[in-house]
């Protein structure tokens, strides 16, 4: 059963699935949001090489860019009325980010190393080059995913899912900087 419903998330990951074919359940959300938290909290413990942040500020963001996307989701459903399919949605966006972050998760274990490197060293520099490349990857692939949700969780033409995407980022980013 487990092995079906992340395959499926990984079908709506690389925008082959909808949310409406998803499971709609509340354990699901709950089990998805809860990894994704996690997951992203220990990235960030990760990649803050320099320990400028504290564990507690890091958990209290986490759970502040969480909430971020639950308030953001339910508003942008419910002025489109159609605030039934928040669940899925939600669901769709924790499950396909949290696989993002899960194939981004070589990258974070580079950052240290890259940090420390003092001169530009031809290997240090390729790497470098090599991991802004990637991340830049797995952002616009991060990305579509959210616009691939909200096109078909709002039933909307592209271009306004990409501005229902940027309005989630953007809301992401101001919630989470009052944190960070």
């Amino acid at each position: 059963m487990w092995v079906e419903l992340i395959k499926r998330y990984w079908q709506v990951s690389l925008l082959k699935e909808t949310p409406a074919n998803t499971p709609y359940s509340l354990l699901m959300l709950g089990l998805v949001t809860v990894f994704y938290y996690v997951l992203v909290v220990t990235q960030w413990a990760i990649a803050d090489v320099e320990q400028f942040f504290t564990f507690g500020t890091s958990l209290l963001a986490g759970a502040a860019l969480v909430l971020s996307y639950g308030i953001y989701t339910y508003a942008l459903l419910q002025a489109s009325r159609v605030s039934s399919r928040c669940l899925q949605t939600l669901t769709c966006l924790f499950a396909g980010h949290a696989i993002v972050h899960l194939v981004a998760f070589p990258l974070l274990l580079i950052a240290p190393w890259l940090a420390a490197v003092k001169t530009a060293q031809p290997l240090a520099l390729f790497v470098g080059i090599v991991y802004l490349i990637l991340t830049l990857v797995l952002t616009v692939w991060q990305f579509m995913v959210t616009v691939h949700i909200y096109k078909h969780a709002l039933s909307i033409d592209y271009f306004p899912a990409v501005l229902a995407s940027i309005g989630l980022l953007a809301f992401n980013i101001l919630i989470v900087s009052f944190w960070r």
